[in-house]
């Protein structure tokens, strides 16, 4: 038995190093590049480098303009975020609980909804009629919405919050408005941080949109600023993997910061889905 126990404990950490591996080579590849000089690179891309040149993070950052890009994204980011987790906390707690009349034909539509195309053309015509094409307000509308993943979440883990908890709040005077903000919200935080986070990411690294709704260079997302490191013939691949990083690191930093509420949150939703 024992001998059996050893064999499994050692093919389930060879699985483990070979994941790693499989995931963090191309990360340090990465890292790797965005330290050589263009000369060190396009003589040998695969080999590791010898003379580190930092100076390369400062010249991408400059070059890509994230001085300006950087403040859009953290702009967007925090607009989006936080406007679309409150649409979906508000639509998801009566549809969990059943106070909304055809609570469950809502839901459906909502989930079928996150099976339609984007409809990107209908919506460039709205953009483009209202007034908002090319400014900073039409372009977070194309990126805001209650539902989807993030609907589906909330409701399941509201769904495990005991019921008596509202009647309790009503007899006690709390109205609709403060339960949501004071009592309800808290309860939420490990779940709300998840979903934080995966909005975040989407946001961050959106740059479909702003190729078809921005067209003035000062509202462009970061991700816009990686273009300019490909020319006609070639890319300067070392400043462009500095600026890989320039970009991520913010994603990276916001991740081990909630990475708590994140592991309770999925695991607390998933069991209770």
């Amino acid at each position: 038995m024992k001998s059996k126990n050893r064999t499994s404990a050692v093919f389930k950490y060879a699985v483990v190093v070979l994941l790693m591996i499989v995931y963090l080579a191309p990360l340090f590849f990465v890292f790797n590049t965005s330290l050589k000089s263009e000369p060190d690179f396009l003589k040998n891309s695969v080999s590791l480098v010898t003379h580190l040149k930092f100076q390369n993070y400062a010249d991408a950052f400059m070059k890509a303009k994230f001085n300006v890009y950087l403040l859009n994204s953290l702009l967007y980011v925090t607009v989006c975020v936080t406007v679309s987790l409150l649409m979906a906390v508000l639509l998801a707690f009566p549809l969990s609980r059943g106070y909304l009349r055809g609570s469950k034909v809502v839901y459906a539509a909502f989930l079928a909804g996150m099976f339609l195309p984007s409809g990107a053309i209908p919506l460039w015509q709205m953009m483009l009629k209202a007034g908002l094409y090319n400014t900073r307000l039409g372009y977070m509308l194309t990126m805001i919405g209650g539902g989807g993943v993030t609907l589906f979440f909330f409701v399941s883990y509201i769904r495990s919050i005991p019921k008596e908890l509202d009647e309790a709040a009503a007899i006690d005077g709390c109205g609709y408005r403060r339960y949501i903000f004071t009592i309800l919200l808290p309860l939420m935080k490990p779940a709300i941080s998840s979903m934080a986070v995966l909005s975040a990411i989407g946001v961050w690294n959106e740059v479909i949109n702003s190729i078809i709704y921005l067209s003035n260079e000062s509202m462009y997302p970061v991700t816009r600023g990686l273009y300019v490191f490909k020319g006609q013939f070639s890319v300067v691949w070392t400043l462009l993997t500095a600026a890989l990083i320039i970009v991520a690191a913010p994603l990276v930093i916001l991740y081990i910061v909630l990475q708590k509420y994140i592991i309770d949150g999925v695991v607390a939703g998933g069991v209770k889905a």
